[in-house]
């Protein structure tokens, strides 16, 4: 039947949902903190698994994991996975409280095993923060409207951060930081558009709580978005070495299963944090309300979604089959075998300029292909073993001084890369062993001076008494340095060092240059004779060599003297001098180099007779 104007405006005001829906697509990497039980069910342990291979891939950015139950193993089996995955510096916060333990949510066939195998053993949940510090740290710290929040556990935690007040962390309340602080709540639980699921069941008074009071977007992905998605550990994986095998083989052993594969709850949800709609999901509801019930209620938390009134609670659907969304999350799942996970290096640091290195890589998940790549290009690599990896340096790799990346690539298991350890491209400490000229004589005009040596490099300097002076870098064992005349006024005994700056480097030992003073010569003296009775008087003497410390004596004996020039001093001669005779004046320049001048006679005559 042909459609009239008519119909067509009657179906878009009856279905306005499906026609004007939407919802903000995420940025890359997202910035997620990801709230979970992990406890009854080892759904949680593919969660992260899921999580941290998209950290890998660089879709997301994990800043913190809550552990929502009342186990007291989920926390730090958490810290264990994701110390596995190489990144146990994400805070973990725990949940303090007693329950919800219906359902058997808080009991655990796998995390105390986990926790002991893979992490500290005997840790609890009482060893980590509380998750309301994490939440209030984490998000105080985030841009606004940064963070999504995927919880894919219980809401204790969350209904407890909303109800926070200011604190030395923050200034703001709870529900204030939410607001500014979150761009999404994504959560992975109830049933839509109404129905029942153990996470609000077993924690109604919270969840209601939660959807009643969160200040900003939240969308649902329920659990029959993900209740027909199969996921699992990889069956060839080692129980021994990888933690997510080990979890899914302790959850499958206590439950007499024979296989390794669980359901994709909070997975799908994941996925719809970190990629948004795309074409594997579409809105079901958009900006109505949903209501979960709380213990007073009939229904214990049962949830419901209605269009009205419209406060940005929506929810979704799968776009494509279970098998096909099955395809694209197990692969992050059975990755937790094939991520290769880089833990040390050694050495960890090399002197630049080094003529190649071998360098040795320590991890997890190491392969026949894999292969080491510097700051994303590969690199000649020896598998060694699962845990082994040695791979050969360039000199081009190493030439200058600063941080190259090392990371490995698995091509074949994936394409998964591994995390960065940087190793440190260093300055060696400088070598001196010798100076030309190693001596000069004092006065001398600006000069070079070249310095051989060792562990040179272009920012290496040569420093006279500590001062740096201008250097021109010739190669690894030769510098030239200008050396200006202020340098070499005056005889000395200089100290040359050459210095390069960190990482690495150093200041090496010293070298003397010597700046030699010249051996004074007299010519002549003025005024000569003078008489006894002149009194206190300067004498000027001529000649050559002399310096600034030169000093005038008479009959040996120092006296006050002044440079004028290099050919003439003045000294101060005082009339006790003045006895009548012959008086031997003398320079004298100290070392190094230097000495006494020749000696010119000072005439002193007696006073006349009067007639």
């Amino acid at each position: 039947m042909k459609r009239t104007l008519s119909s067509l405006i009657w179906l878009f005001l009856l279905f306005p949902m499906t026609l004007l829906a939407q919802l903000q697509e995420p940025s890359p990497p997202v910035s997620i903190i990801i709230d979970s039980d992990m406890a009854e069910n080892v759904d949680d342990v593919g969660d992260h698994a899921v999580m941290w291979a998209l950290q890998n891939r660089g879709e997301i950015n994990v800043l913190a994991l809550i552990a929502s139950s009342a186990n007291d193993y989920s926390a730090p089996a958490m810290h264990a996975i994701a110390t596995y995955y190489g990144h146990g510096d994400v805070p973990v916060g725990a949940h303090k409280g007693n329950t919800p333990t219906g359902e058997a949510s808080s009991t655990s066939p796998y995390t105390q095993q986990i926790t002991n195998q893979f992490g500290t053993p005997g840790e609890t949940r009482f060893n980590y923060p509380d998750a309301v510090t994490v939440y209030r740290q984490v998000l105080a710290s985030a841009p606004d409207h940064s963070v999504y929040i995927v919880n894919n556990g219980y809401f204790q935690p969350m209904q407890a951060l909303l109800q926070s007040p200011p604190d030395s962390i923050s200034p703001m309340t709870g529900v204030e930081l939410v607001a500014q602080k979150v761009r999404r709540f994504v959560c992975s639980a109830g049933t839509f558009p109404s129905g029942s699921d153990h996470n609000f069941r077993v924690d109604p008074d919270a969840a209601s709580y939660v959807f009643a009071n969160w200040p900003g977007e939240i969308v649902s992905v329920g659990a029959e978005v993900g209740g027909d998605v199969i996921t699992g550990a990889s069956p060839t994986a080692d129980p021994n070495k990888d933690p997510v095998r080990a979890a899914y083989g302790y959850f499958a052993s206590y439950y007499g299963r024979s296989d390794l594969n669980m359901y994709a709850w909070g997975q799908v949800a994941l996925l719809y944090a970190v990629r948004g709609m795309g074409t594997n999901f579409q809105i079901g509801g958009y900006n109505g309300q949903t209501t979960v019930w709380n213990s007073t209620q009939s229904q214990p938390g049962e949830d419901f979604w209605t269009q009205a009134p419209s406060i940005g609670h929506s929810y979704l659907e799968k776009q494509i089959s279970a098998a096909q969304m099955s395809a694209i999350l197990n692969p992050m799942v059975q990755a937790s075998s094939s991520i290769p996970i880089l833990r040390s290096i050694s050495p960890t640091s090399v002197p630049a300029g080094s003529t190649s290195q071998t360098i040795t890589l320590t991890g997890t998940n190491f392969f026949n292909d894999s292969q080491v790549e510097i700051n994303g290009s590969s690199r000649a690599t020896t598998f060694v073993s699962g845990t082994q990896l040695n791979v050969q340096l360039a000199s081009t790799d190493l030439a200058q001084p600063g941080n190259q990346a090392l990371t490995v690539l698995n091509a074949a298991e994936g394409g998964w890369q591994s995390n960065k350890v940087n190793l440190s491209i260093v300055n060696g400490v400088p070598l001196l062993s010798g100076l030309s000229p190693a001596s000069v004589p004092a006065g001398s005009a600006a000069f070079t001076l070249n310095v051989s040596g060792g562990n040179f490099g272009p920012n290496t300097v040569v420093q006279v008494n500590g001062a740096s002076r201008a250097t021109s870098f010739i190669g690894s064992s030769q510098l030239s340095a200008a050396i200006p005349a202020s340098d070499v006024a005056v005889g000395a005994y200089l100290s040359i060092t050459v210095s390069t700056p960190a990482p690495g480097g150093g200041t090496s030992s010293a070298l003397t240059l010597t700046v030699t003073n010249p051996l004074p010569s007299i010519s002549s003296i003025s005024p000569n004779p003078v008489l006894s009775t002149t009194g206190s008087f300067t004498l000027t003497v001529n000649g050559s060599g002399f310096v600034g410390p030169s000093v005038v004596q008479v009959d040996g004996k120092p006296r006050p003297t002044t440079l004028v020039t290099g050919s003439q001093l003045t000294a101060q001669v005082p009339n006790t001098d003045l006895v009548v005779g012959q008086h031997a004046i003398t320079v004298v320049n100290p070392a190094p180099g230097g000495g006494t001048s020749n000696s010119a006679s000072l005439t002193v005559l007696g006073a006349p007779l009067l007639p």
